[in-house]
């Protein structure tokens, strides 16, 4: 059985930042916090009670068509502080669409590829395939790579071996022009200094993009859920692979019998209760908001927290035939907005959701939540200033949003 670094820190709530009394987990010292955005990740480091989230996209959508306009900021959460937004003197340039994995031997955030256009522009966007780390102890960037492995890419999957200090990157897309989905299926690996494309074996996913993906360390395999194909119509993905990274072999572990078929699904492991969680993410009917686990010893789903529900009824809203009728879903406003692509990472036996797009309100959201795995409740930190609908911002309205 393999452990990795992060599952032996042994880094309890009392000693996290010197307090000598536990965090209170759901307390905020302040109201600074990052903008709206989507299209980030998030790494937690124990040792320094510490959530680190980088650029995104902020950009106004127009007719349910986001507007690009990315960010490089950097922002760290503290569990039982706050947000605070970091001034590094070097870090990687504006993107959305990376990917990120954490060493926990080494306490830094790994952070590939992404894309990148200017603001309220056309046209093709900027790929990219640089490597970059942010240490959690120096709280500072430095670049790892400048482009001598996989393609250039946004929305690739990742994973980082602390036994073998070994990083994996996986897939994601290729072009360049948004009217046009090229799909990756290839396989890297970077052993600090040098990449390798690597030959896996066994039942490998079907060609698709905009899956959820996590590392497990107990078995050492990146695994993979859900997605889409890249061809802008068919229906969306919910089986779940694992890549065993020792053999490299893939195996089918689930046909769909957990969650609906989905894009940009939220997916972490859980190292006490060794399962895989999975939240939200962009459905064939809308966004989602629900919750479940794979338990990966039995190969079965269970679900943890459902909260909205569809009701069946169909598009269409004060006399446009695009917009979203306030009946569409019926809401557990005590759980959080549904969205896909926020910050999503476990810590302090928490899960911890910042931010993503809600593509029913057409927007990207702003709020703070915690998912309490022991009680299994969620709780609010910060309110959403927007993406949300009427009735979470106790509203009268005809349609969902507005």
């Amino acid at each position: 059985m393999r452990w990795s670094a992060l599952a032996v820190l042994g880094v309890s709530l009392f000693s996290a930042c010197n307090h000598e009394d536990p965090l209170d987990l759901d307390a905020v010292s302040s109201d600074v916090r990052p903008g709206k955005r989507s299209e980030v990740l998030a790494v937690s480091d124990p040792a320094s009670n510490t959530v680190m989230v980088f650029g995104g996209n902020m950009g106004r959508v127009v007719d349910q068509i986001p507007k690009g306009e990315f960010l490089d900021e950097t922002w760290v959460f503290s569990p039982g502080q706050g947000w605070a937004q970091l001034q590094p003197a070097d870090h990687p340039s504006a993107r959305g669409r990376y990917s990120v994995s954490y060493d926990g031997v080494n306490r830094r955030a790994l952070v590939f590829g992404g894309r990148w256009r200017q603001a309220d522009t056309t046209g093709n966007y900027t790929l990219y395939n640089d490597l970059w780390q942010f240490d959690f102890a120096t709280r500072a960037w430095s670049q790892l790579d400048q482009g001598t492995g996989p393609s250039k890419r946004y929305y690739p999957a990742s994973a980082y071996d602390d036994v073998t200090a070994t990083y994996y990157v996986f897939g994601g897309g290729t072009n360049r022009d948004p009217m046009t989905i090229d799909v990756a299926m290839d396989l890297w690996s970077w052993d600090g200094s040098t990449w390798s494309q690597l030959t896996t074996t066994g039942e490998a996913p079907t060609r698709r993009l905009f899956i959820g993906s996590t590392y497990d360390p107990t078995r050492d395999r990146l695994v993979v859920f859900a997605g889409q194909r890249g061809d802008f119509q068919s229906q969306a993905y919910n089986d779940l692979y694992a890549l065993d990274l020792g053999t490299l072999t893939w195996s089918k572990l689930d046909d769909g019998n957990g969650p609906s078929t989905r894009m940009h699904p939220h997916v972490v492991y859980d190292t006490d209760r060794d399962r895989y969680l999975v939240f939200g993410g962009h459905t064939d009917v809308g966004d989602m908001n629900d919750l479940w686990s794979f338990d990966p010893n039995t190969d079965t789903w269970s679900e943890v927290y459902i909260a909205d529900a569809f009701t069946g009824e169909p598009l269409g809203c004060l006399d446009n035939p695009r917009d979203v009728p306030s009946d569409y879903v019926t809401q557990d406003v005590s759980a959080p907005e549904r969205r896909h692509r926020g910050m999503f990472t476990l810590m302090h036996d928490s899960l911890w959701l910042f931010g993503g797009m809600h593509a029913e309100c057409s927007d990207h959201l702003d709020d703070t939540w915690r998912y309490d795995l022991s009680a299994n409740t969620w709780h609010e930190l910060i309110e959403a200033r927007s993406g949300e609908s009427c009735a979470r911002r106790n509203e009268d309205c005809q349609c969902l949003c507005f």
